[in-house]
């Protein structure tokens, strides 16, 4: 288990007697709320948790302990690691000797099933009572103020740190949680509106029906690849939008939602696969981390062999595989547009990928670069910037069909009327 800091007094004989006591304590969240055991003798909280005994593995203390403490029951094929603290100081029975203590800590889940709860002499002592915290950020600041208390001072500060990293540890869980069963709704919606037939597919073969393509899992394994690069570091996609940690997946997705209603707007659809195109946008970025990491080529010719493997390897047939890869590779080669020849897949590729960050994401996206650069910005920086970079921006539209001039026109409709409002409310 990774160790994540440790606690040592020092004010200890070093050459003492080292009484050992390892512990594993839970972290659990129910409907948003952390479970959290509170000393009402001297207001402070930590995770539900004790003392291994002889003969234990931690997962088994672990669980034997949240059930006394608490009374909730632990779901032992939940239990997950999240780290470890040593703690050192001199044993509070033995002035002579050491008290090290390794604390383990677990992500884990409960039951429905509540039981009777046992407390050890000390806890009746202290007068222990489990709660549900709404905020582990809240109880940093409440165990802060009880070091002042007269509790165990060691143990208040550990609890207080681990409060604050299994905080973030849990956001990003919640994150994770939200995402997957975002990609999984998205693939949903993308098998529904698939269209019984794709219109002018030629020789191209389709060994796929509709509902067999794997939209969620191709964004799944999309968004793996993609992990180095989620927020853009150096030789990533430009100054201003690296400046407030741009996610190139998060891109994906939205460019995903474009190709969609572009192709939903679309009368006409000679020559669209939808399949193909759906892949390809899903795919489209997939270079970026082969080519931040090795800076020998773009991220669109790097996605190439990426997109190619993928698609092979999921029993797509070659000429297939090919024509994806080819709206990869050349997806970033805008001059195209101007060619009357160019397929029409690119050009809805291409309009999807320009069309994203525009309209209210850009008003919100230039607004946080504003604030990136300058953390005294003004209503009256924002406005001007907005003037200066976002309009110039839309004004020059790189819309070559009917349907993206249309949403274009809508998106740069708004910043207008965004920016018209602003000048009054800031010269009122």
């Amino acid at each position: 288990m990774r160790e994540l800091f440790a606690i040592d007094t020092k004010d200890y004989n070093p050459d003492g007697l080292v009484h050992r006591r390892p512990s594993a304590r839970a972290i659990i969240e129910r409907d948003g709320k952390v479970l959290v055991m509170h000393s009402r003798k001297y207001d402070y909280f930590k995770f539900p948790g004790g003392g291994i005994e002889q003969g234990e593995t931690p997962e088994q203390a672990l669980v034997r302990e949240v059930r006394e403490e608490s009374g909730c029951c632990v779901r032992p094929e939940t239990i997950e690691e999240f780290g470890s603290v040593l703690r050192r100081n001199r044993d509070a029975h033995d002035p002579e000797a050491i008290f090290e203590q390794w604390n383990y800590y677990y992500f884990c889940d409960i039951t429905d099933e509540r039981v009777p709860i046992v407390q050890e002499d000390y806890e009746i002592e202290e007068r222990f009572e489990a709660l549900w915290a709404d905020s582990l950020t809240e109880l940093v600041v409440r165990n802060r103020r009880a070091l002042r208390s007269g509790g165990d001072a060691t143990l208040i500060e550990r609890e207080m740190r681990i409060f604050d990293m299994a905080d973030n540890a849990l956001r990003r869980r919640r994150f994770e949680r939200e995402e997957a069963e975002a990609i999984r709704a998205l693939g949903e919606i993308m098998q529904e509106k698939t269209p019984s037939g794709d219109a002018g597919r030629g020789e191209i073969t389709q060994e796929k029906t509709p509902s067999a393509v794997d939209y969620a899992g191709m964004l799944d394994y999309v968004k793996s690849v993609l992990e180095p690069v989620q927020t853009e570091g150096e030789g990533g996609i430009g100054t201003h939008k690296r400046e407030f940690g741009y996610s190139r997946f998060e891109h994906t997705k939205r460019v995903l939602g474009w190709a969609k209603r572009l192709y939903e707007r679309t009368e006409d659809k000679t020559g669209l696969r939808y399949e193909d195109l759906m892949i390809a946008t899903i795919f489209h970025d997939v270079g970026r981390s082969e080519s931040a990491k090795t800076g020998l080529m773009s991220h669109a010719a790097a996605g190439v062999p990426i997109t190619r493997e993928y698609l092979l390897g999921h029993g797509f047939p070659a000429d297939r595989t090919e024509y994806i890869c080819g709206l990869v590779g050349a997806h970033s080669d805008k001059w195209l547009k101007s060619d009357p020849a160019i397929d029409r897949n690119l050009l809805m590729l291409m309009e999807a990928d320009d069309l994203d960050d525009m309209g209210a994401l850009g008003i919100v996206m230039d607004c946080m670069v504003v604030r990136a650069r300058n953390d005294r910005a003004t209503y009256y920086d924002c406005y001007n910037h907005l003037c200066r970079y976002t309009r110039r921006i839309q004004r020059s539209s790189p819309m070559v069909t009917p349907e993206g001039r249309a949403f274009w026109d809508e998106e740069t409709a708004l910043v207008e009327r965004f920016l018209e409002l602003l000048r009054r409310d800031l010269t009122v």
